[in-house]
């Protein structure tokens, strides 16, 4: 979707007619552990593998030069992030301007991420504590050749790498809301300006509250959040978002 679209976007379908960019023959296991090897006589497709490549490789480069990281409650950064927003320290960017003028890191970011979460769920095989001292190798020929070996301490390096997850700066948004659920802190709304439906997170429930005179009377809610980015990626269009206060509410 990203070689032929340019951007790769939360809940984005592959349309048929890109299905031979990507259709490979998988050829017979083989013997010395389980060996499976996919070929492709499309050029195109060249292309794609060494897109994946890269992704791998950045992904490999960070969990070389972090290591393994104790990650920052993402609740404990929301606290902090309504603290500091109420006290004007963060001033919300329109929607609109992030809307029309994305990050070009962003969206090339998310597209690394749909490649190396498929990565780091194969390689939750060779963290799991039954997996002894298995590993996991991995050989992409496009225009180059790229061969990556993982044991159970590279697994779990490249796990932490991955899994970073972090709050964006402020947005000011316009939306419907849909539905709420007191119980989970959380709901769904939908963009006034992209018509695209995205899940909301509340820190508690007294927060979830100010949202709710808004889905009784099905008026519009215009609010500040945060977006969820995960290992430097987000979806500004349908990414989770994490409720930091309404509008004009300090």
């Amino acid at each position: 979707m990203e070689k032929r679209r340019g951007a790769l976007w939360k809940y984005a379908k592959m349309p048929q007619i890109f299905y031979p960019d990507v259709e490979l023959l998988v050829q017979s296991s083989r013997e010395g552990g389980y060996i499976l090897e996919f070929i492709a006589n499309n050029p195109f497709t060249k292309s794609i593998t060494d897109r994946v490549s890269e992704a791998i490789s950045t992904a490999v480069g960070q969990s070389l030069e972090e290591g393994l990281f104790e990650s920052t409650r993402l609740e404990d950064s929301l606290v902090r992030r309504i603290e500091q927003v109420r006290a004007g320290q963060f001033q919300p960017s329109d929607f609109e301007h992030m809307l029309d003028e994305p990050d070009a890191n962003v969206i090339r970011t998310y597209g690394d991420r749909a490649i190396v979460r498929e990565v780091d769920q194969i390689l939750a095989i060779i963290r799991s504590k039954s997996a002894g001292n298995s590993f996991f190798e991995l050989l992409l020929t496009g225009e180059t050749s790229k061969r990556y070996n993982f044991n159970k301490f590279e697994a779990k390096r490249f796990h932490s790498a991955v899994s970073k997850k972090s709050l964006g700066h402020p947005v000011i948004y316009t939306a419907e809301v849909i539905s709420l659920d007191k119980n989970n802190l959380n709901g769904k709304i939908k963009n006034t300006s992209t018509n695209h439906t995205s899940n909301i997170k509340f820190i508690n429930k007294n927060e979830l509250n100010k949202a709710i005179p808004y889905f009784e009377d099905d008026e519009i809610m215009h609010f500040i959040g945060c977006p969820f980015i995960e290992y430097g990626a987000f979806d500004p269009k349908a990414g989770d978002i994490y409720f930091i206060d309404m509008v004009n509410n300090g």
